[in-house]
């Protein structure tokens, strides 16, 4: 690393203070800092930074920048004196958590909030990871993370998979693009792998409650996908990959900057299918656990600076999917067909004035659309269809501005959206207006604290509003060591679904009731003969209470050298009227029938760790382990008490009273989760590999005796560990084209109860890239 140091005059320096200005790689943090002052700057998209009006004396200079690794080093200023540095930081190469900066492209141009301002556990993924890892989908790239599971949600249709965090199941990650939130769950889980991870620049994953800026119903944590932001030059890309269950996927974009740079457009379009696959032999005769689909996914920016200081920019996505899932279990073949489209643009301007705010404002659209029909295969009869769409029309308006002589700043904004739901089959049109505002004040009143505070209210137009806060800090005692700590309170209405949802899923077996509907659309399936029995349970099923949480998070961040970096984290959330899904009947045709009921106090806590260790260049070998108590304290209060239901267990030796420790936890959660990577490139060959492997602890699966909790003797997925490995080499002078190899889940690992993990899959492609530099 080079630093030099020499004079250089600067205009505007008062008589008897110094300056430093200097160049290092694009938006680096720089701080200055003696006892009794300290100076904070961000480097622009050039790397260019000064810091001015110093006074005379010892001061510790840091830079550091996400991606790379950190610099410090001490100086003495003396009066006038005038510094000028120039100090390139040297890549954390290949890191999962990190990210590579080039030319501008870190810069946000469609949202104010900065993840590096955040106080919860932060993960950024960047595209040179995802690359590496030869994923196609974004819930690929997800599961092999430190801390995240991807489970299936059988209820819809074995189509949909979400992801966990935490101990928070999908219901209660946001999930945003460019900043915006999505619609479209099905059946509770937001699918991920119907997201195309084509033209992803980085993911931003915050981790807990993070209400304060990205929204009241992140209560378990929020995955931003940023997309391509800022294009320097021409460019064009194409991408093809295909493989084992005829998995094709076929990708093209192009970028071009316009006007002398003031304009850039970009356009992508992405086409996906599969034939799917059968995990489940022994019962399914003919058909697919997991459905054959294809999907088309067109996306598309333009931005426009109209002034130097002011810009405009508009984008937008289409995403189409059309699956057939055909079934058998000896009785009659089903054919079950849906249709799924998905529409999001946004435009949003921006502007910085005179005085150092920055402004942006934008109105954003999303719509969800789903057309589901089952029929007899011999005879075509229709036995169910299912048409529900959701549209939500958003409204905000965001600030940002330094503060204290760089030492501080404040984010903030406020807005509202409309959602519209239709639910032809239900007969149901339901709409909800929601409002908000929130505000961040980071602080740095010494070289090693940094402080957070941030507060957000949220309305909505049937619960009525909560005003929830934030806080954290960061403190850097030693250079190698930090510690972060945060406290973040979550606040979530009820869904549409959870709310008026009427469905049966024939394919699946069961019948879904909405709350607050629940007693009458109940009574009149009774009398019509549909319903064989409610349970007693059904009777304690009111209008829905919105929930909320609060979550702790503690963290120590170890770096004893520049090849080895540890982290660990502790957690706990507390979640106040859960809204759980139970089973409350039994259908005359022996199905059954669901609705949701609050459950007052539950709670989620663990500890993750993870080590990244670098022995040689270019060489990343990382580790993560995830420790997860997730449980209601409901059933732990019912056990203890004796209460109906949690009283009882069935043993294989017959019916025997409970005790706290046969309660093993929430469904779908496993105690115990690792991983192990690898990730070598070695640039003169152009060549990249990488070995993962990902373990997940056994987990509960179904409550067998009904007594409303799983317990020791319930179904269970045995634990697993599943193996990954992709190579890739880059060809041609300016490494313009590159082939891989993918091979995922080597040792073929199945299991029925897992209807969505695919066997082994060998998969190869080629990718194009040419640049007007090339």
């Amino acid at each position: 690393m080079l630093l030099l140091l020499t004079g250089a005059a600067f205009s505007d320096m008062q008589a008897q203070q110094a300056a430093v200005q200097g160049l290092t790689v694009p938006l680096a943090s720089v701080l200055l800092t003696s006892q009794q002052d300290s100076f904070s700057v961000h480097a622009d998209t050039s790397g260019r930074f000064r810091i001015v009006n110093i006074p005379a004396g010892h001061y510790n200079l840091r830079i550091t920048c996400i991606g790379y690794l950190p610099f410090q080093s001490g100086m003495v200023l003396r009066e006038q004196e005038q510094k000028k540095i120039d100090c390139p930081l040297l890549a954390n190469e290949a890191s999962l958590e990190s990210i590579t900066v080039t030319h501008s492209r870190f810069q946000k141009t469609d949202d104010l909030i900065d993840i590096r301002k955040v106080a919860q556990p932060t993960t950024i993924i960047t595209e040179k990871a995802i690359r590496m890892m030869g994923s196609r989908r974004l819930d690929e790239v997800l599961r092999e993370q430190t801390g995240m599971t991807i489970v299936n949600d059988l209820g819809a249709g074995n189509r949909s998979v979400g992801l966990q965090m935490q101990g928070f199941s999908s219901d209660y990650i946001l999930i945003l693009i460019d900043g915006q939130p999505m619609t479209g769950r099905f059946s509770g889980n937001f699918d991920l792998s119907r997201i195309s991870i084509a033209n992803i620049e980085r993911i931003e994953v915050i981790k807990g409650a993070s209400s304060s800026l990205y929204g009241s119903e992140a209560l378990g944590g929020v995955v931003n996908i940023i997309t391509k932001q800022v294009f320097s030059n021409p460019e064009l890309n194409a991408d093809l990959t295909g493989g084992t269950y005829n998995t094709l996927d076929a990708s093209v974009s192009g970028a071009t900057p316009f006007n002398k740079q003031r304009g850039a457009a970009w356009i992508s379009g992405n086409y996906y299918s599969t034939d799917g696959f059968n995990v489940n032999t022994e019962y399914l005769k003919e058909g697919k656990t997991s459905p054959p689909y294809h999907s088309t996914q067109v996306q598309g920016k333009l931005r426009y600076a109209l002034t130097d200081s002011s810009g405009l920019q508009v984008s937008s996505r289409f995403t189409n999917r059309q699956s057939t899932m055909q079934r058998s279990y000896g009785a009659q073949p089903f054919a079950d067909r849906l249709d799924e489209q998905d529409l999001n643009t946004a435009l949003t301007y921006n502007h910085s004035l005179r005085n150092g705010w920055r402004l942006l404002g934008r109105y954003y659209l999303t719509h969800y659309e789903t057309e589901q029909a089952v029929t007899v295969e011999s005879t075509g009869k229709l036995l169910q269809e299912h048409v529900f769409n959701q549209t939500i029309h958003r409204l905000e308006l965001q600030g940002a501005r330094d503060l204290w002589r760089k030492k501080g700043s404040i984010t903030g904004g406020f807005g509202g959206d409309m959602q519209l739901m239709r639910n032809q089959s239900a007969n149901s049109n339901e709409d909800m207006h929601n409002y908000f505002g929130y505000a961040q004040l980071n602080y740095s009143p010494a070289a090693d604290w940094k402080l957070v505070a941030g507060a957000r209210y949220d309305g909505n137009s049937t619960y009525g509003g909560r005003l929830n806060f934030s806080g954290g800090f960061t403190w850097t005692p030693l250079r190698w060591a930090t510690l972060k700590g945060s406290v973040g309170n979550g606040f979530k209405a009820p869904t549409f679904a959870q709310l008026y949802q009427v469905f049966t899923n024939i394919t699946q077996g069961y019948t879904v009731i909405g709350a607050n509907d629940f007693q009458q659309k109940a009574a009149e399936m009774k009398e019509a003969g549909l319903v064989q029995q409610l349970w007693s349970n059904a009777a304690g099923i009111h209008q829905l209470k919105p929930e909320t949480s609060t979550s702790y998070n503690a963290g120590l961040i170890l770096t004893p050298g520049s090849r080895t970096e540890i982290s660990v984290n502790a957690y706990y959330n507390e979640i106040r009227n859960l809204i759980n899904t139970e089973q409350v009947g039994i259908m005359r045709n022996g199905q059954q029938l669901f609705s949701y009921l609050n459950i007052a106090r539950s709670f989620t806590c663990g500890l993750e760790t993870s080590i990244q260790y670098r022995p040689v260049k270019g060489l990343l070998i990382s580790g993560g382990y995830q420790l997860l108590t997730a449980k209601s304290r409901a059933v732990i209060d019912g056990i203890k008490a004796g209460q109906s239901p949690y009283n009882t267990v069935r043993s294989p030796d017959g019916i025997r009273a409970a005790s706290t420790s046969d309660y093993f936890g929430l469904p779908n959660r496993s105690k115990h989760m690792a991983n192990l990577q690898a990730f070598y490139e070695y640039k003169p060959w152009g060549l990249g590999l990488s070995v993962r492997g990902n373990y997940r602890g056994k987990f509960g699966f179904m409550d067998m005796d009904n007594n409303g909790y799983i317990d020791q003797y319930d179904v269970f997925v045995e634990d697993y560990i599943l193996l990954n490995a992709a190579i890739q080499k880059s060809l041609l002078r300016h490494q313009q084209l590159t082939l891989r190899l993918a091979v995922d889940n080597i040792t073929h690992f199945t299991n029925y109860l897992l209807p969505s993990q695919p066997g082994r899959m060998i998969l190869a492609g080629v990718s194009w890239h040419w640049d007007h530099r090339n």
